[in-house]
């Protein structure tokens, strides 16, 4: 199955890509699932901190829920990823709750190479601004056999972090 590291998986949970891809590995036709969870703090965000002018942390926890289907010699033909991550962002002593969700999904091609499409949605419960919807978007990966992106689409809808900003701002 794809394996994310924890860089790889904070680009998931902002939309901005699908990590790093390795190819996964079966001995026999059908489907697999798995669940990987994950549960990581970036202190100073880069983002985030960059945006708003001041450091905010970010921990992020939840699952991947993962379905990889293989043909009948074993080899991998396509997998969905479903991902629901819980969030606080902190700053000032403020903190405020979000929730990522949504698919990614991969087709394997013969030649080793691979198309990866993702959907999500990030919302944060922002204290006097009720739910705010920060991002959401579409992206498309193709990969080649080597690993290498050879085309990246990304779609996401506008991303105001103004109120998450002005609250953590305390």
């Amino acid at each position: 199955m794809l394996k994310r590291t924890i860089a790889s998986a904070a680009a998931a949970v902002a939309l901005g890509g699908a990590g790093l891809l390795v190819a996964p590995t079966a001995s026999a036709a059908g489907v697999e699932q798995t669940r990987e969870t994950l549960d990581f703090t970036i202190e100073n965000h880069p983002y985030f901190s960059g945006v708003c002018g001041f450091p905010i942390t970010v921990h992020v926890w939840g699952e991947f829920l993962v379905n990889t289907w293989y043909d009948e010699s074993g080899a991998p033909t396509r997998e969905m990823r479903l991902f629901n991550f819980r969030s606080t962002s902190e700053a000032n002593g403020v903190v405020i709750n979000g929730s990522t969700m949504g698919p990614d999904i991969a087709t394997y091609h013969p030649d080793g190479s691979a198309t990866i499409k993702i959907l999500g949605t990030v919302h944060r419960r922002v204290p006097g601004a009720g739910t705010v919807r920060i991002q959401y978007g579409f992206g498309l990966l193709l990969r080649s056999a080597d690993g290498e992106t050879e085309v990246s689409i990304v779609e996401n809808g506008s991303e105001d972090l103004a109120p998450l900003c002005d609250a953590l701002a305390g």
